[in-house]
């Protein structure tokens, strides 16, 4: 008689677990929104430096100019430099708010949660379980049946 050379697949057993959010970090909190914020505003910065040398190589911004000017403007022009900085300056401003906005929120959550005990969020945790069964034959071998 061969036997099988299937090696055993391991089973998978879930769990229902309920788990509660009760506090949020605000250290935490803000080292994620600084670092977030601080990216964005670099991105946002590069983009509108790239957007601002197409659109100048390209004509767009003088098409601009006109198309402002035809309202009856006697001049109108873009200074590219001054947008630039105070877009950075903005920006700046912007990184500053949003990462305090985020530790604002992550503070009036933890005030609320003292309040109401907190959020459950119900999670399924994984468990792999091998099956116990004899040791897989190697298939380079072949299988011979004893008498």
């Amino acid at each position: 008689m061969a036997t099988s050379t299937e090696s055993p697949t391991p089973r998978r057993r879930v769990r229902r677990v309920t788990r509660t959010i009760r506090d949020i970090d605000a250290w935490s909190v803000f080292k994620v929104a600084l670092v977030l914020h601080v990216a964005l505003y670099f991105v946002c910065l590069i983009t509108g430096f790239l957007l601002w040398n197409v659109g100048s190589a390209t004509g767009t911004i003088d098409n601009v100019e006109r198309f402002f000017e035809s309202f009856g403007w006697d001049t109108f022009t873009f200074k590219g430099s001054a947008l630039f900085q105070a877009s950075a300056t903005l920006g700046i401003f912007l990184v500053i708010a949003g990462t305090g906005i985020w530790v604002l929120g992550a503070v009036v959550f933890n005030l609320i949660t003292e309040l109401v005990g907190g959020i459950r969020v119900t999670v399924l945790e994984e468990e792999v379980v091998a099956r116990p069964s004899e040791a897989p034959q190697s298939p380079s071998r072949p299988v011979v049946g004893r008498e």
